[in-house]
């Protein structure tokens, strides 16, 4: 096959593929219509999955577990983390040469028939330089400083994460809890139904409505553990085995102790600090004379008009451009006082967020043994309300049923109320966090 013949097929294959592409580039709708009936039968069967749950018994290392290898927020915080860390060495392969491939052909469309393999130019290049010196430093600077600030974010998202999967726990046992108490109430209303159908209507009535509102309940933990554990394809059964201990109310946390206390929260205060004076520092670097550093040379092979070069070191070129832009205008001293001006109210805000978690541990540790001390009055009270001789007058029956779902409620909250007191007290505790990861 002759070298023209050659051409014109590579010339006609190349022309087919481009329109080909262009094609495909402007039927969107025909490529969305295609995607559509595979997402519709995806669709069905998830819908005849999650309408029939098998159900999962899961304990709290299994859910931890769960919850740090599928949950959307950390895996993203993850991400982030590995992101920041290659373009904090972006700066280091930017000294790498790069190297670029060029063919092509120019001829009129008459002469197409007649080209040759001579016509065709081949070009290889290679550039190196070394951009800005003066600011690569803080290039590498800043780039460390964001790898430093993602894992400290991650901490944090973790913390919340790990805290509501134990709020989720804490709410199932209460729902334990309420059903149990509910299959009491049942079975005092068909005691009751023997002597008075009338009252027993009256408790069942609201035993329906209870049944109701705990179902639906239910339904909203089940959606909440599956977006926590990264898994909707299970109906989970929460179990207590592994439960932290919390019980801050009887062993109070020292919060003046800096060495376990908020050295989390107090490493992110100073990450955004030092963020501040970094981009201090890079906005005063624009005083400074900057000075970019080019090696170029030849290319490292062409061949034009049938002719072939390769490279040369002989003809290697080496520049360096030497600038200093003076400030006439005073656009980096406005930037200087304007960005100054942002981080001092970016400052009070980290000072007052302090103060304020401060506040709220201060608040929490006055108010942790009272709800105790009440819940455990009631606890008792309620103890003594159970072993009270049932009568079967109708006022009776009634009011000793409201009494003892007002006092159970009561309970409940005090224990909801409690937990979320430690949790916050949790979110600050670093020992707990390193027993927790060890």
């Amino acid at each position: 096959m002759s070298g023209v013949s050659l051409l014109q097929i590579c010339w006609s294959a190349v022309t087919c593929l481009t329109l080909l592409l262009l094609t495909g580039c402007l039927s969107a709708p025909k490529k969305v219509e295609q995607k559509l009936p595979q997402l519709r039968a995806q669709w069905q069967a998830d819908v005849a999955r999650q309408s029939s749950l098998p159900g999962r018994s899961l304990d709290w290392p299994q859910a931890l577990a769960l919850l740090k290898a599928n949950n959307l927020k950390l895996r993203s915080a993850r991400t982030d983390i590995t992101n920041t860390a290659e373009l904090a060495t972006q700066p280091y392969r930017d000294l790498i040469p790069t190297i670029n491939l060029r063919s092509g052909a120019t001829r009129t469309v008459a002469n197409v028939p007649t080209t040759t393999f001579d016509d065709v130019t081949f070009n290889i290049d290679s550039f190196f330089n070394v951009p800005g010196v003066v600011n690569f430093n803080s290039r590498i600077f800043g780039g460390r400083l964001a790898v430093l600030r993602s894992k400290a974010a991650y901490q944090l998202a973790e913390r919340e994460q790990t805290i509501e999967l134990y709020k989720a726990f804490i709410q199932a046992q209460e729902q334990s809890q309420y059903v149990s108490e509910l299959k009491s109430q049942q079975a005092l209303a068909d005691a009751v139904q023997k002597a008075d159908p009338l009252a027993a209507q009256v408790l069942l009535k609201d035993l329906n409505s209870q049944q109701l509102s705990l179902e639906k309940s239910a339904d909203i933990l089940q959606s909440r553990v599956g977006e926590l554990v990264g898994d909707l394809k299970y109906r989970w059964v929460l179990t207590t085995n592994g439960l932290p201990n919390l019980a801050y109310d009887q062993n109070p946390l020292p919060l003046a102790d800096t060495n376990r206390v908020a050295r989390l929260q107090m490493r992110l205060v100073a990450l955004e600090l030092v963020r501040a004076w970094a981009q201090i520092h890079g906005i005063k670097l624009q005083y400074w004379p900057e000075l970019t550093i080019f090696v170029s040379g030849p290319s490292v092979f062409q061949r034009i008009g049938g002719k072939s070069q390769f490279w040369s070191s002989k003809d290697i070129q080496a520049s360096a451009d030497f600038f200093w832009t003076l400030d006439t205008r005073g656009y980096i001293s406005q930037q200087l006082r304007q960005t100054r001006r942002e981080q001092e109210l970016q400052i009070a805000q980290l000072h007052m967020d302090s103060e304020a978690l401060i506040d709220k541990l201060l608040a929490a540790q006055k108010l942790s043994g009272s709800l105790r001390a009440q819940a455990e009055q009631l606890d008792e009270l309620i103890s003594v309300l159970d072993k009270v001789p049932k009568t079967f007058d109708f006022n009776s029956i009634l009011q000793t049923a409201e009494t003892s779902r007002s006092l159970r409620r009561q309970r409940f909250e005090l224990r909801r109320n409690l937990a979320e007191l430690d949790t916050l007290f949790w979110f600050v505790d670093e020992q707990k966090w390193a027993s927790l990861n060890p």
